[in-house]
């Protein structure tokens, strides 16, 4: 019920705000792209010791942004504001924060060509003190889920009937500070997300069992924009030159 209204609230903000869908002209004049983003999502955007926003996605937006000869404003934005109701209202002209792309979501936005093949993973306490694994029988074990997120979407429909204690988090940071103190058994998350842990927290988080679900990251607009094609032409140069692959071994790979 509750993603079913969800969704239908999203139905409702993109028909209100169709027309209001900004060009790559419109961009070109006012000389910024705005892009809205959650920036608690590392390595794709977070807060570096400055506290400026920068990551995998940003870089990406910088060069999208570059491309059209203009510059990039970014907005944090709280993933439930995020998707899509930043995008459908014109408050942002793109966003992106790891967003997977949906056939749902995509009748309210407008995505562009995926530009990372990620997957949903269980995230555990180093050492996986309370032996949590996947697949198995997961009733009563309280697992961790980000609210309005994919891996809250995969929870509801494989977790659920099979008796999972789920416990929603506005913060994952918050559900991270759970699987600490030993309340939850697993965090739903990206599977980039674990590798950045390891590299930034060693020894305190890792991932337990195969992949919950595999899926796409896509970059979004709103619908009848035209700079999601202008986002396909960059990621297409990004991938030809060697560029993107520069980003990836900046960002992704673990070194």
């Amino acid at each position: 019920m509750k993603r079913a209204f969800l969704l239908a609230v999203a139905l409702a903000a993109s028909a209100l705000s169709a027309a209001r869908a900004t060009t790559a002209a419109e961009v070109k004049k006012k000389g910024v792209l705005v892009l809205g983003t959650d920036p608690t999502f590392a390595p794709f955007e977070f807060k570096d010791k400055t506290g400026q926003i920068t990551g995998f996605d940003v870089d990406i937006a910088r060069a999208v942004a570059k491309d059209l000869g203009v510059k990039l404003q970014i907005q944090a934005v709280g993933f439930g504001a995020l998707m899509p109701q930043s995008v459908t209202s014109g408050r942002v002209d793109m966003a992106m924060s790891a967003i997977t792309i949906t056939a749902e979501r995509a009748k309210v936005v407008a995505f562009s060509n995926p530009y990372y093949r990620s997957a949903q993973v269980f995230i555990v306490k180093g050492g996986n003190p309370q032996k949590f694994t996947w697949p198995a029988d997961v009733k009563g074990v309280a697992i961790g889920v980000q609210a309005n997120t994919t891996g809250q979407y995969v929870a509801d429909d494989v977790l659920k009937s099979r008796g999972a204690a789920l416990k929603v988090y506005d913060d994952f940071a918050a559900g991270l500070a759970d699987i600490r103190a030993g309340r939850i058994a697993a965090l739903i998350g990206d599977a980039p997300t674990v590798t950045d842990l390891q590299k930034r927290l060693p020894g305190q988080f890792q991932q337990a069992g195969k992949d919950l679900a595999a899926e796409d990251y896509g970059m979004v607009f709103a619908r009848n924009s035209d700079l999601a094609a202008a986002a396909n032409r960059t990621l297409a140069r990004m991938k030809a030159n060697g560029e993107y692959q520069k980003l990836l071994d900046k960002w992704i790979v673990q070194k």
